[in-house]
Formats: structure tokens, sequence, C-alpha cells
């Protein structure tokens, strides 16, 4: 199964989850959380999905990270652990 991909992606979807990044002033420790998340390789499931961290979810569809909802916007899609 391919794994979220978050090198090479698309500079369009950097600018995007840098800029919803900013937007929702996500503190320094969720995005070390991610940083933990990413390093594991997570499997991308097929369609959409949503990875909860505290502050922050990140949404994705198959392998492409796609945007940053800030605590309490309703993410859709797969819950990943």
């Amino acid at each position: 199964m391919p794994t979220i991909r978050f090198t090479k992606l698309p500079r369009s979807v950097w600018e995007h989850l840098l800029a919803r990044a900013a937007e929702r002033q996500i503190p320094l420790e969720d995005l070390h959380r991610l940083q933990n998340w990413v390093k594991t390789a997570p499997e991308a499931p097929a369609g959409e999905w949503f990875k909860d961290f505290g502050s922050f979810v990140l949404c994705g569809l198959g392998e492409l990270p796609k945007t940053v909802l800030s605590k309490g916007m309703a993410p859709f899609g797969k819950k990943l652990k």
C-alpha cells in the first residue's frame, strides 16, 4: 500500500498547506506530533482521510495531504489513527 506523501508535493499543495498552518496558528507541540507521525510513513488509504493532531486536523486524498483544518471544523473521510 502507498504511503502518504510529504516530499515532492506539488508546489500549489505546499503553498496551501503552509498558508493554512499559518492562518490556524498551530502550536509547535502539535507540529512536532505531525513530524513524528510523518516519520512513521503512514499508509495512504484510498479516498479521503483525516488525522487529528489536537489543535488542527490534517486532511488528504489518497497519498496527498490537502488541507489543514482548525479544531472544531468538520473533517470528512476516513479517520486515521
